[in-house]
């Protein structure tokens, strides 16, 4: 992003469709960071919006060794989440993969527009010069700079809506002069050499500037053509003056050794067992993405692709969020005050006759309602008054028996208040 259009505001040479340029370059400028973001939480957001960062892969004999985003060299963190490609980063990549004696065949999975030009020319000649087989492919773009990189392996398969080619190198300088005319402004530049200031804002270039510029462009793309032509001899000059081709055209004119339908089958047609290992490690990443969501398990799922221990943990959860009861509960038959977590110091400015709101009353044993525990308390006291008066009536007539029962002086046994003949 930054040296992107860092070149082409200073007038460098740029291989990339220049629409492509600033559609990349609006959207990057477009994104709005909170204040006081995190980079981890920059980053989830950024991976959102351009994807997670492609990183390199490895299935003996093979190796995968992604070049996806705008091209560019030496760039920051930032705008590698922005989905940036560092030039830097593929030639790592590549001799990580030089210095494994397991790798026979590197894969340069392709996706990109292409981008600056600097450091292109090297990367290509690298990889057509490595120690292993390198084989290109592309299912969606690989144009300009990425073209020039992905034409130096031996072989370089697209599928047949994908985008190839782009061969062309341009330097954008945009003459504002007449603006500045028209605003009755106009650039002064001191200046010693002749090539010096070219493309200073408000100033035209002058013959001998155009020249040296265009001469530039003309030793880029002259470089690039004969480094396509050194791999893939039967393309045409007239095939490499900047025009994009669909898979199935540029096979036609030699820019791409042939069609395939997808990555999948052009790893089949290499070594179907690493095809198929390859399709389980896709799978068992799957399931594991499935098993962190319902708690790092994995099991069998249902027709409807419903993991059966999730939903069946979840019903469970849901039974017995209705069967259970719950003591903390005022209408819980239950009930325990001592587990209600509002009771818990509760000041004694808020309690109503030394108990706290819905408080075990010590009256009733219920939750405390002071109208309620009135009424109840009145006929407690009336209760407790009646089995009083009747323990003193039944302690009376005990005493009766026990002095009656003896023979009084006309003889008669007395029992239980009566006379007994």
């Amino acid at each position: 992003m930054r040296n992107l259009l860092k070149d082409i505001k200073s007038n460098k040479p740029i291989l990339i469709q220049p629409s492509q340029a600033e559609s990349y370059l609006e959207r990057a400028s477009s994104l709005e960071i909170p204040m006081g973001a995190k980079m981890s939480d920059m980053g989830e957001m950024l991976e959102a919006i351009f994807g997670a960062k492609a990183t390199l892969e490895k299935f003996p004999p093979y190796a995968i060794v992604p070049v996806h985003g705008v091209i560019s060299k030496n760039i920051s963190e930032m705008e590698s989440l922005c989905g940036c490609c560092d030039i830097q980063d593929i030639e790592e990549m590549l001799e990580d993969c030089e210095r494994d004696p397991s790798i026979t065949t590197i894969i340069l999975d392709i996706d990109s527009p292409g981008g600056t030009s600097v450091g292109v020319p090297e990367l290509a000649n690298r990889i057509k010069n490595s120690s292993k087989k390198v084989i290109s492919f592309t299912s969606n773009e690989a144009c300009s700079a990425a073209y020039w990189i992905g034409s130096q392996a031996s072989e370089f398969y697209a599928t047949g809506s994908a985008t190839v080619g782009s061969v062309g190198v341009y330097i954008c300088f945009n003459d504002i002069s007449k603006m500045f005319e028209m605003e009755g402004v106009k650039a002064e530049v001191i200046k010693s050499g002749i090539f010096k200031g070219a493309g200073i804002q408000g100033t035209s270039l002058d013959e001998n500037q155009r020249k040296m510029l265009q001469d530039e462009v003309i030793d880029i793309h002259n470089d690039f053509k004969e480094a396509v032509k050194a791999v893939r001899s039967f393309v045409e000059d007239s095939s490499m003056e900047g025009q994009c081709f669909s898979g199935k055209r540029g096979a036609e004119a030699g820019l791409v050794t042939g069609l395939i339908n997808g990555f999948d089958e052009l790893m089949e047609s290499l070594n179907k067992q690493v095809a198929a290992q390859m399709e389980a490690d896709e799978e068992n990443d799957e399931r594991q993405e499935v098993s962190e969501l319902v708690g790092g398990e994995e099991h069998e799922k249902d027709e409807y692709g419903i993991n059966k221990m999730a939903s069946g943990r979840a019903l469970s959860g849901i039974a017995s969020a209705v069967l259970k009861r719950d003591p903390s509960d005022p209408d819980d038959p239950d009930y325990d005050p001592d587990t209600d977590p509002e009771l818990k110091d509760t000041p004694d400015d808020e309690k109503k006759d030394g108990v706290a709101p819905n408080e075990k009353c010590p009256t009733c044993g219920k939750p405390h309602d002071e109208k309620k525990c009135e009424e109840e308390g009145k006929d407690a006291e009336e209760s407790d008054k009646a089995k009083e008066d009747a323990k003193e009536e039944s302690d009376a007539g005990d005493k009766a028996i026990e002095t009656d029962s003896k023979h009084d002086k006309s003889g008669t046994v007395r029992h239980n208040g009566g006379k007994v003949a």
